[in-house]
């Protein structure tokens, strides 16, 4: 698997960088990795997704996370983790982390990403409440619609049931589960950010 995972242009020609980010990089992000860059690649939308973690770089994915993705027919084999940097989460245009606490390690790598990094769950909440991407409004333009009203203090709140679980370690059955909560959350977040009667 290469650095980069390119997902091909859209009618619109609407490009993107989106950043997944867990702790360890060989599990929860990578597979969100490449299931969200098969839903973008289903709609015809232009991105590149990233993934990166808080704690290590170099290692290989978790086996568990391989099979899981296999049964999808995406291919994680080739991943290595990288460690989340400022250069990563500067060009993006949105950070998902599994967890509040991944929220926390981007913004002690780049405490300028704040308005862009939301935990998966919260974010869906924060669609919700806003909406999706209106007629002609821009990517970024929508996230910082998404941010609006967001409190420095919240990134002290932590809800266990608001993050996504780590599988490493556990049966495959568990990462199949993973994978599950994942393709649903993140398909809620792509019907959102790249609507079919969006104009760009």
């Amino acid at each position: 698997m290469s650095d980069t995972t390119e997902v091909s242009s859209n009618e619109c020609g609407e490009e993107a960088l989106i950043l997944v980010v867990c702790t360890g990089n060989v599990c929860r992000s990578p597979m969100a990795e490449v299931l969200l860059t098969q839903q973008l690649q289903e709609i015809g939308v232009r991105a590149t997704v990233l993934s990166s973690g808080s704690w290590s770089s170099g290692q290989s994915v978790s086996e568990h996370a391989v099979a899981a993705m296999a049964e999808r027919g995406l291919d994680l084999s080739g991943h290595v983790s990288r460690l989340t940097t400022a250069e990563l989460t500067s060009g993006a245009d949105l950070v998902i982390t599994m967890t509040g606490q991944h929220v926390r390690e981007v913004l002690e790598v780049d405490v300028r990403a704040w308005p862009r990094t939301f935990a998966l769950k919260a974010l869906v909440a924060r669609i919700a409440h806003v909406g999706a991407r209106r007629s002609g409004e821009t990517l970024p333009s929508w996230v910082v619609r998404l941010h609006s009203g967001r409190m420095p203090l919240d990134l002290m709140i932590d809800d266990p049931a608001e993050d996504v679980g780590d599988p490493i370690g556990q049966a495959l059955d568990v990462y199949r589960r993973t994978a599950r909560e994942l393709d649903t959350l993140l398909e809620l977040v792509t019907d959102a950010a790249f609507p079919p009667n969006r104009i760009s």
